[in-house]
């Protein structure tokens, strides 16, 4: 009977155990737990990782592929109508506005269709590195203007003041031209840069001392300081024009990246409607810009990154040859762009470096 009853006891103890958990099983429960749950959080976090820097990354490079592509679109169109020697400026006129290493002649600049300066600006994202970016500039003519045609001149006379030049119009009238046109007017000899002030008797166009871009010279100045647009005579036989055929109107924009890293694209003049301190306009393209370098291909097969630098390859000197600006045929446009967000592995923001090379067709075949 005891034997019945210690048997009974038994069972019910078995039979009991089997309907919980021992420690052990618990541990282990969790431990496994623990394990599957670090493993997907893992590959949560991982996948976290990859999706913002696949963000960042496109966020970048579509920044920097709009930049490259509208420098690429300036380049393409650089010299087109233009002249093919391009047009003179006053002395130190690109320096000035540019940021170029000032030039040591006593010449007039020229303004060509292309403008190349090499290694010219800090940059804060580049730390102590040393690096410096560069800057282009694109002229090319305004086909759209008055319809395409050129404005013919009749003669060249003095304006309001002394020091203004006052352009009389042939048979075209000045209904197309406004106040701070960008104008290459065309000579006998030469091309000349300038741009308007203001319309008088819609048959006149005054070119004023006190434009934003400080490219008008005075009709009564000396030497390289009077403006070419003044007829040659019996007493001013240099640094005047025999006879002055036309105007037309054209674009000049330039890109460069500003201290803070901010890739504008700038362009002078011809802002109908702005005021004075309006006619230099900065459009931002992108953000964080590390650096921007160009590189030329010229018509011999040169590669440089300075045209005009003359054989020592240092801009600035005796030696220089801007007049090779006009030899370009290729140009090739490096962008480095970092992001703005660090990555969340490495700490560091997302770099990219992208490259676009773009011919300049027009400076080839145009002649002006």
């Amino acid at each position: 009977m005891r034997n019945a009853i210690y048997k009974d006891d038994r069972l019910s103890l078995v039979r009991t155990s089997d309907l919980g958990f021992t420690i052990i099983e618990l541990l282990i429960a969790i431990v496994i737990f623990l394990i599957v749950t670090s493993s997907i959080y893992g590959l949560l976090a991982l996948g976290t990782v990859s999706r913002n820097r696949a963000s960042f990354r496109t966020d970048v490079l579509k920044n920097a592929r709009a930049a490259v592509h509208l420098i690429g679109r300036d380049a393409l169109n650089a010299g087109l109508g233009y002249h093919q020697a391009g047009a003179l400026v006053p002395n130190g006129f690109l320096s000035t506005t540019l940021g170029l290493p000032p030039d040591v002649d006593n010449q007039r600049d020229i303004l060509t269709s292309v403008i190349a300066g090499d290694n010219l600006f800090d940059n804060d994202l580049q730390g102590n590195s040393g690096i410096k970016t560069d800057i282009v500039a694109f002229a090319f003519r305004d086909l759209d203007y008055n319809a395409g045609d050129a404005i013919a001149i009749n003669k060249s006379k003095n304006g309001s003041a002394a020091s203004v030049t006052r352009l009389e119009l042939g048979a075209s009238t000045t209904t197309s031209i406004r106040p701070y046109d960008l104008l290459l007017v065309e000579a006998d000899t030469t091309q000349v840069a300038v741009m308007a002030s203001s319309i008088i008797n819609s048959k006149n166009v005054d070119f004023d001392t006190n434009d934003p871009l400080d490219i008008n010279l005075a009709r009564d100045g000396n030497g390289i300081n009077r403006s070419l647009l003044t007829k040659c005579t019996t007493t001013i036989i240099d640094n005047c024009t025999g006879q002055l055929s036309a105007m037309k109107r054209f674009f000049w924009v330039s890109y460069k990246v500003k201290e803070d890293g901010t890739l504008v694209r700038i362009t002078y003049g011809n802002n109908t409607g702005k005021p004075l301190d309006e006619q230099i306009q900065e459009l931002p393209l992108a953000y964080n810009v590390k650096n921007l370098q160009f590189t030329y291909v010229l018509e011999n097969g040169t590669v440089t990154s300075n045209p005009g630098a003359g054989p020592d390859g240092v801009a600035g000197n005796v030696d220089d040859t801007p007049n090779d600006f006009n030899l370009i045929r290729q140009i090739t446009v490096t962008i480095e762009v970092q992001s703005t967000e660090r990555d969340n592995q490495t700490n560091e923001p997302i770099t990219i470096k992208l490259s676009g090379t773009f011919s300049a067709r027009n400076l080839e075949y145009d002649v002006g």
